[in-house]
């Protein structure tokens, strides 16, 4: 009777069976029976069933399998599988402070289209907030092949602290409330989407180490430098979270001395030198005073610093030593191997990187991590939520009926 109970069933054997041989079809292309018998240990029968059955369920197709040229072996040709990236569509959105951008992708997170969308105000409303977020999306699908008719799951990043289930709470904070209020039962209600929401950092940092700068890394830290700061935190290859979804957060940053606050590169260079064009007497010679005050934003300084000019250097000289300490801070902290710069101002902060280089020997003791600015840009955070919802489906794709009727 103990052998019986320890003994496991054949429907567990099955669904075993299933997920070894569609996560192997998910990341190859079209595959024989022998293939798979290679490289899944299958036996050729059982192969064969799972493959009916994941045909039957839409996961996959069975192609034509016509003979290579000059190839005049005799017997049918082997039966062959593919898997279908089309069965069904991934929503990744970025909803920041300013705007929403959605981005549709087919299963194997390749993207279709992209859609944005910006709100009326830094200080929009929840309601403005959900219904601009669900125009973006549906704007953003309709964008996309009729035959693509399935979402499986729409991921959402968010400025804000998100615990496990997709809940900011126990906050108090005005700010962070406006941006979660209950996305994911919204999305859920309205269209019938299987929703997820997470904090934009740490979608930023699982987009690194899909398509960026933590690939093949166990410990880093990605640094959302925007308006203010955000980090998504990987130690030991899982994500730090925290008991509220709070690690991360930077507002440990006002007791940093030399500091002082969260504010990130987008809102200090824009303020620093608009005071500093303000005064007549400050770098009288900057070309920055010739642009109206409204221009004046993180983009033109950085701009402006790369052609010598006085005001715009000597403000990211200060914005780089103040980075320093801030990468100084995380390191000590998480003693990780490598910090990426990541955001709409990645690609500008070369200056950045090199003060940072220059000043962290005077902080931190040998071995000196990595710090490097991320190559995948504004879509950092998208990039991100399409991979979190391909990690979803993946992990419950035998839960999932293609063919059933499902919103768009």
């Amino acid at each position: 009777m103990a052998d019986e109970k320890l003994r496991p069933s054949a429907r567990h054997i099955r669904e075993v069976n299933l997920r070894t041989v569609l996560h192997h079809m998910w990341d190859s292309g079209p595959v024989t029976g022998s293939d798979l018998m290679a490289s899944t240990g299958l036996t050729r029968a059982t192969v064969h069933d799972v493959c009916e059955e994941l045909v039957h369920r839409g996961w996959i197709q069975e192609v034509e399998n016509q003979r290579e040229h000059g190839d005049y072996r005799m017997g049918r040709p082997a039966r062959r599988y593919s898997f279908r990236p089309t069965a069904g569509v991934l929503v990744g959105v970025d909803c920041g402070l300013h705007s929403t951008t959605a981005t549709v992708t087919d299963l194997r997170g390749r993207s279709l289209t992209r859609h944005s969308r910006p709100f009326s105000s830094d200080r929009h409303s929840a309601e403005e907030r959900l219904d601009v977020l669900s125009r973006t999306i549906l704007e953003a699908l309709e964008a996309t092949s009729p035959a693509v008719s399935q979402v499986l799951t729409v991921a959402v990043g968010i400025p804000a602290p998100v615990d496990a289930h997709g809940r900011t709470v126990g906050t108090a904070n005005d700010y962070w409330e406006r941006m979660n209020p209950n996305i994911a039962g919204h999305l859920a209600h309205r269209h019938g989407w299987t929703a997820l929401v997470d904090n934009d950092a740490n979608l930023a940092a699982l987009a690194e180490g899909w398509q960026g700068a933590g690939r093949g890394l166990e410990n880093y830290v990605t640094l959302i430098a925007g308006e203010l700061l955000g980090a998504g935190i990987v130690e030991g290859g899982r994500f730090l979270r925290g008991a509220r979804g709070g690690a991360g957060e930077m507002h440990f940053l006002n007791l940093v001395e030399g500091v002082g606050s969260p504010f990130g590169p987008a809102s200090l260079l824009r303020d620093w030198v608009r005071e500093a064009v303000r005064d007549p007497e400050a770098h009288p010679t900057s070309s920055l005073r010739e642009l109206p005050l409204e221009d004046i934003e993180a983009e033109a300084v950085f701009a402006a610093a790369d052609a010598a000019d006085p005001l715009a250097t000597e403000a990211v000289e200060r914005l780089g030593a103040r980075f320093a300490r801030i990468v100084t801070a995380l390191v000590v902290l998480l003693d990780t191997e490598r910090v990426v710069l990541a955001g709409s101002l990645a690609p500008s902060c070369t200056r950045i990187l090199r003060i940072i280089e220059r000043d962290l020997p005077q902080y931190v003791h040998p071995p000196l991590p990595d710090v490097v600015a991320s190559e995948l840009g504004k879509d950092v955070v998208s990039i991100g939520a399409v991979r979190r919802a391909l990690d979803h489906v993946r992990e419950r794709a035998l839960e999932i009926d293609l063919l059933a009727p499902r919103s768009r």
